[in-house]
Formats: C-alpha cells, sequence, structure tokens
C-alpha cells in the first residue's frame, strides 16, 4: 500500500474516533460515575453535553424509569483529549490546544485502550461485551484566514471542486458565506465519506474561518475489536487521501508543508 499524504502543519483541530453499540439493559445512571472511577486520574475533569440521536425520535433515557440520561465528557488536566460516553455510544476526542496533532496511530492507540477499559468495565458489571453497532472517525480542519484564502474569491485556488466564480457579466455578487457538503461510498459497502465545508467565525476574534470535515462512518464485515480497527485504518486511508483530493497541491506545498512528496 502507498505512503499516505503526510504535513508538518496540517490545519488539524479535532479528530473524533468512537463507535455507536448496543444499548445494555442493565446500564444506569450510578453506573456513569463508576465508569468515570476507571479514568478519572487520567481524566480528572468531568461534564455534562447533550445527548447523541440516532434519529429524531430517539430519546436517551433509562428504559426502567424513563428518566433522561446525559452523554458525559472525561476530560484530561491538559483539556486536549475527552473520552465521551453514553448509553449506546463511546469516543475518543483528540483537540488542538497547544500541541500538535499527534497523528492518527497515537489517536486510534487512544481508542483501543479506552475501548478495553469500558468492554472490562461492562464485563464487570454483567453488562455483557459491547456489541458494536457502527464506526465514526472525524477529521475536523480549521483553515484561518490568510493561510490559502482572504476572500470567498480564492476558494477555487483552496478546493479544487469549488467552482464559485466572479463575473463581471453575471447578477449575483460573491457569496457572503458558504456552506457545502458532498459524500462518498467507501469500498464493499462499508459505510459512507461525508465532506462538509462551512465558514465560520472564531469564538473570540469574530475573524472568520474555514472549517472543513471529513467524517466517515459505517462498519466492517466483522465485530470483532480487529475488524473494527481494520475499519479505522480504511477511514482513515480516505479521509486522507481525500483531504488531499479536494485541496489545491499548491497550498498543501507552501502552508501545510506536506512532505510526502
Amino acid at each position: 500500500m502507498k505512503t499516505l499524504p503526510s504535513y508538518k502543519k496540517p490545519p488539524v483541530d479535532e479528530v473524533v474516533c468512537g463507535i455507536r453499540f448496543k444499548v445494555p439493559d442493565k446500564l444506569r445512571i450510578t453506573h456513569f460515575g463508576l465508569l468515570w472511577d476507571k479514568f478519572k486520574k487520567e481524566y480528572p475533569n468531568v461534564q455534562h453535553a447533550i445527548p447523541i440521536a440516532t434519529n429524531i425520535a430517539q430519546v436517551i433515557e433509562d428504559k426502567s424509569t424513563g428518566m433522561p440520561l446525559p452523554r458525559v465528557w472525561f476530560i484530561n488536566k491538559s483539556d486536549d483529549q475527552v473520552i465521551q460516553f453514553q448509553i449506546d455510544r463511546l469516543y475518543f476526542n483528540w483537540r488542538h490546544r497547544n500541541d500538535a496533532y499527534p497523528r492518527y496511530l497515537s489517536v486510534i492507540d487512544n481508542f483501543s485502550k479506552t475501548y478495553e477499559e469500558v468492554d472490562k468495565f461492562f464485563t464487570e458489571m454483567n453488562f455483557g461485551n459491547i456489541e458494536p453497532i457502527e464506526s465514526e472517525l472525524s477529521y475536523i480542519n480549521i483553515i484561518e484566514k490568510g493561510k490559502g484564502w482572504n476572500s470567498l474569491d480564492d476558494l477555487p485556488h483552496l478546493f479544487t471542486d469549488f467552482g464559485w466564480a466572479l463575473k463581471k457579466t453575471r447578477f449575483l455578487p460573491n457569496p457572503k458565506n458558504i456552506s457545502w457538503k458532498t459524500a462518498f461510498e467507501l469500498p464493499e459497502n462499508q459505510g459512507r465519506l461525508t465532506i462538509k465545508l462551512d465558514q465560520v467565525l472564531h469564538k473570540e476574534t469574530k475573524e472568520p474561518l474555514l472549517r472543513l470535515e471529513l467524517a466517515a462512518c459505517g462498519s466492517s464485515d466483522s465485530f470483532s475489536k480487529d475488524g473494527m480497527l481494520k475499519w479505522f485504518d480504511l477511514a482513515h486511508r480516505w479521509i486522507v487521501e481525500g483531504f488531499s483530493d479536494i485541496t489545491s497541491k499548491e497550498i498543501q506545498k507552501n502552508i501545510w508543508e506536506r512532505d510526502d512528496v
């Protein structure tokens, strides 16, 4: 297999690696605290978040009482690693704070260790093993103004498939904002790669930013851990090759310092 594209200064801001799994019947709110006991030495901070629903009709609740159940975040001291858990999902996040992106192998290794710890916890609680349904891998890139673009006029030079062009003969001016989305099937019916481009604002400076997300979702033929990790490797290859495919070679070389060619 050929070497994947590599960059010294990739615009990666966050990587999310995780699974959706079959809900354990015996899981209760008290188990969330017991699970945190397994991680709190390295992840001492906890936050609640709105649960992720698979569809609009899904309600994340305790089956026996009807009480809503949260999504919890276990966060490390440096705030750049997050374990997300809810009754049917488990994610590991790396997010950019001070250190550079540690690369995919570090992210997948952390997810694998987290998965093993949660699977062990499920066994201890008599839930049975984790039963994965679907896997997800997402790369969120933030491209700052001045790094390959200054206005939306520049997007065709940054993204090879972005076709907007301002012409003197057209009625519409340059768009004020941009939102673009497309999807591709992964090989052998193993899922889908979705690519989304949006213009957003920096939380503090309010400067415009480009948010480029490449997200793979699907599953392998095997729901074993080895099969799951093999799927993540496939998803990672499609995300990295996809990023290289939709962005210009000039920007890759001059801004993100591509170093595999």
